[in-house]
């Protein structure tokens, strides 16, 4: 078969590369190395990492490292890449598990949809041959590649199922994935058999700004830093902008956040990047001195208990009306903000087919997201304006 001889050589080629190191599970801890400045550096433009913890980009003469730090492990490396220009000689570099790549990258396979808003901001859209969940995906264009059997689809959600087949005979330069706690199976066949795995963890930043600037991590695989330097940068005057419209609000509405699944309520912690949206929108939430990153389970009573007089809900889990929380059960309408028709998700930008632009461009537009909740917290600041990517339920 084709692709088995496909994988015959690719394993031969295999030989030669320096494999990824593993991603291991363990405390949410991230701490990284600061970017450096280096007097051999001679590039006309050289990119800073501001916000974000998971990554660094340093630059240099002849070619730019890129460190994703493990977001499970403090101190521990998790990928190195060594970027050079196609046609140039392979940098010397002293280090073990470096995975080396000549740039620019001309295909890419990607396996969230979190990575498809910043290659389409970049003008990269054409670059993508293949998308895991190609059928949820929300962009119009790309959709429509899907549809007439140009964009294949490569398996399921968090990286499971992976078509290895449909991989090889797509052989992508490059594919960028996301780590979940530990690399799976399909994962590391990729990196065995010769293919260049780019780890973009943007979804563990803690806040909208350190997500968005992962863009930049994208970009340097493309030659793109400056066009992503110069988005972000207007990205984060309008984010900062934005936000000092909330800084002097006198009353401050009380919100309610998540859902309960099986029983158990996945409330967002004081240091989830949800929460810091609410932070810099002029909001009040219980749970603004907690230390949690991720989401704290609670039983549903736990929340009546606390959130029961909440004057605004965001993001009832999939509930798209306020049917579907009826629906579920009598106990989720006894909320104040229920009962105020004061109810609110992500969804307003999504089709028939369950694609949600919230995962596409929300990621690298926080300063969109930002001016959706202060539009619902304080209404009265944005008079004019219409929300975009969150709407109420009816």
């Amino acid at each position: 078969m084709k692709w088995k001889m496909l994988m015959w050589q690719s394993c031969i080629l295999s030989v030669v590369l320096l494999s990824l190191t593993a991603c291991s599970e363990g405390a949410s801890t991230w701490k990284k190395e600061s970017c450096f400045e280096d007097d051999s550096i001679t590039s006309d433009f050289k990119t800073k990492v501001k916000y974000a913890r998971g990554f660094s980009i340093n630059v240099k003469e002849s070619y730019k490292e890129i460190t994703v730090y493990n977001p499970w492990k403090n101190d521990v490396v998790l990928c190195k890449y060594i970027l050079f220009p196609k046609g140039k000689p392979l940098p010397f570099f002293e280090a073990e598990n470096v995975t080396y790549i000549q740039t620019p990258i001309n295909s890419v396979a990607v396996f969230s949809n979190t990575h498809i808003g910043p290659l389409v901001e970049l003008g990269l859209a054409d670059k993508i041959v293949g998308i895991t969940r190609a059928n949820k995906i929300y962009n119009k264009r790309l959709s429509v590649k899907v549809k007439n059997g140009e964009i294949p689809s490569l398996g399921g959600a968090h990286n499971k199922n992976i078509d290895i087949e449909a991989i090889v005979d797509l052989n992508p330069e490059l594919i960028i994935l996301s780590a979940f706690n530990e690399v799976k199976s399909g994962e590391s066949h990729l990196d065995q058999i010769g293919f260049k795995l780019a780890y973009a963890l943007n979804w563990m930043e803690d806040t909208p700004l350190a997500r968005a600037e992962w863009i930049k991590f994208v970009a340097a695989f493309f030659n793109k830093d400056k066009e992503a330097d110069e988005f972000f940068n207007k990205v984060e005057g309008n984010y900062n902008e934005i936000r000092k419209l909330a800084e002097k609000v006198e009353k401050k509405a009380s919100v309610l956040m998540g859902w309960s699944y099986k029983g158990i309520w996945y409330m967002p912690g004081g240091q989830n990047y949800m929460v810091s949206y609410l932070r810099d929108a002029g909001a009040d939430y219980f749970l603004f001195a907690d230390s949690t990153r991720g989401n704290i389970p609670m039983s549903v009573e736990n929340v009546l208990d606390n959130c029961n007089d909440a004057d605004i809900w965001i993001y009832p889990g999939i509930c798209k009306s306020r049917q579907d929380i009826e629906n579920a059960g009598e106990v989720f309408t006894q909320f104040k903000a229920f009962r105020d028709h004061e109810v609110y998700n992500i969804y307003k930008r999504s089709n028939a087919r369950g694609g949600s632009d919230w995962w596409e461009t929300a990621t690298i537009r926080p300063d969109i997201v930002l001016k959706d909740f202060i539009k619902i917290l304080h209404p009265e600041i944005l008079p004019q304006d219409s929300t975009y990517f969150i709407s109420k339920l009816h």
